[in-house]
């Protein structure tokens, strides 16, 4: 049976199936260095509109050509649940006996699923200890997903050739990926906002050192401000999509393109209200903790615009992460990178491969 978890040591494979793309990681760590053995990506075309069941069936087969293509040693993998799949939902409990929990959090989540009836497989995360009206409460994440997509998502998987031996979810992915530069003491404590801008949502993680506190994702992304840009001048959204593919990339900010930014003024201002809700939740509950520093990750995270903006509104100090930060890179993987800057959209994929765990 796969489970949510997985044990560490092992070079697993990190599979990141984005709604654009899908990304591949394979890393092996030893006392001395953090190496890349493979790497690989594939584009996914399809608009954003398409059926979850045909996008599948694209993410399998670009993940079975890869497996034979990009040198990955062996086949077992660790793979994260599409986003739209996942419910994650904040939840403040009493304490009570561990035996006591899984029925007092059915309880809390009864009308609360974007499913009906259908059989669920969940789990939690204990965040910590809080102060609410009612006094001490358990502060925790639940993570809910359908036993018949998260069935039909390990099979599609297991055909293309996959060995999957855990299922996570992309918040975890993130923090396990930047937690070994949240060694030190003084570390543990500091509070750090991650946001990972993809192309169908937004992942909102708060982490306290190398421990995640709170995640939330957001219905919005890359695809919805290419709308927006759509709608605005009034082109189709394959030639917006392009428009702003090409800012992204420009090393020189012209007036037109400010002008194309200020069209995206309102979208990126609903990221940022949203994110801010999020925080203000946070606050409530881990009081005397402010967070301290912004990192960006995802494949919007190439545009520094963007995150400059988001940062400036919540005025935060940030920057945008690198994954793959102090890891031996070989010839291959380089080329498959394709940079020598930061690589903000590997975060995920980075973080399968190294053992991220929920429990």
């Amino acid at each position: 049976m796969v489970s949510f978890s997985s044990s560490k040591g092992k070079s697993f494979i990190g599979v990141d199936l984005g709604s654009g793309s899908v990304k591949m990681a394979q890393l092996r760590t030893s006392a001395e260095a953090m190496e890349i053995l493979a790497l690989a990506q594939a584009q996914i075309d399809l608009p954003p509109s398409a059926d979850q069941h045909i996008r599948l069936e694209a993410q399998a087969q670009q993940v079975r050509r890869l497996l034979k293509e990009a040198g990955f040693k062996g086949r077992q993998a660790v793979v994260s649940l599409p986003t739209e799949s996942v419910f994650l939902q904040p939840i403040r409990l009493p304490h009570v006996a561990g035996e006591q929990l899984p029925s007092l959090l059915e309880q809390e989540l009864q009308g609360k699923l974007p499913w009906n009836a259908e059989p669920t497989v969940m789990r939690h995360i204990l965040a910590g200890t809080v102060y609410a009206e009612a006094g001490e409460m358990q502060e925790m994440l639940v993570v809910a997903v359908a036993r018949k997509a998260l069935d039909e998502y390990l099979s599609a998987l297991a055909k293309a050739g996959l060995d999957i031996v855990a299922v996570n979810i992309e918040a975890c992915a993130l923090v396990e990926c930047f937690a070994r530069f949240f060694r030190r003491a003084s570390d543990e404590g500091r509070m750090t906002l991650f946001i990972d801008i993809g192309s169908s949502s937004t992942k909102v993680v708060l982490a306290q050192g190398p421990k995640m506190v709170f995640a939330h994702n957001l219905a919005l992304g890359g695809n919805a401000m290419d709308a927006e840009l759509a709608k605005a001048l009034k082109i189709p959204l394959a030639q917006a999509h392009a428009v702003r593919r090409k800012m992204v990339g420009s090393q020189v900010h012209t007036q037109a393109e400010d002008e194309l930014f200020r069209l995206l003024d309102v979208k990126i201002a609903q990221i940022t209200d949203d994110i801010t809700h999020c925080l203000l939740y946070c606050e409530s509950a881990f009081r005397n903790q402010a967070v301290e520093r912004v990192i960006f990750v995802g494949g919007q995270a190439h545009n520094k615009r963007l995150c400059q903006s988001i940062a400036q509104r919540l005025n935060l100090p940030a920057q945008v992460g690198d994954p793959l930060a102090g890891v031996q890179r070989s010839s291959q993987a380089q080329e498959t990178l394709g940079e020598t800057g930061p690589c903000p959209a590997w975060a995920v994929a980075v973080g399968l491969s190294l053992g991220a765990t929920l429990l």
